[in-house]
């Protein structure tokens, strides 16, 4: 039971993408390479804690880049694939955790990127993709050695 389970789960949800575009997973394409491409990683960026400061909820963003030569193609890979098959969606549940369905949180419209195609000199497009989702496991209480506490420590004043 890793956190690795949970994150290949929501990535299992990407769609198949049309021949020649590259996904890559939870990692960036080499320097040398070059689009069309997704990228895709999900990561953990809140966590709420218990009065006993055990982690028991945790929020996460699922972040996709597609990467593309021209608007409509990023377009068409966001609107007619990737929003359709993440959106309001939750993946198949790992042992041991309990996920909530994936929100689109942002969506960042095509827009220019810094990259340029060396047989056109035109920028790359680029549209991101932002899906929020909460996960839980069930908390695992290990022996203490020291003794627990019996009383509550504010409930007289006479135990000031």
């Amino acid at each position: 039971m890793s956190v690795m389970d949970l994150t290949n789960a929501v990535l299992d949800l990407l769609p198949s993408m049309p021949s020649g575009v590259k996904v890559y997973r939870q990692e960036e394409p080499l320097e040398s390479e070059m689009p069309p491409w997704i990228i895709a990683r999900v990561s953990t960026d809140r966590h709420v804690a218990a009065e006993t400061m055990r982690f028991t909820a945790h929020s996460a963003l699922l972040e996709v880049r597609a990467v593309s030569t021209t608007v409509d193609s990023v377009n068409i890979w966001c609107d007619d694939m990737l929003i359709p098959a993440l959106a309001n969606r939750s993946p198949t549940r790992p042992s041991g955790y309990t996920v909530g369905q994936l929100t689109l949180y942002e969506d960042s419209g095509a827009y220019a990127a810094g990259l340029t195609a060396d047989d056109t000199a035109r920028r790359y497009q680029v549209r991101v993709l932002r899906f929020r989702f909460t996960w839980s496991r069930p908390i695992i209480y290990q022996k203490s050695s020291t003794p627990s506490h019996t009383g509550w420590p504010f409930a007289s004043r006479s135990t000031l």
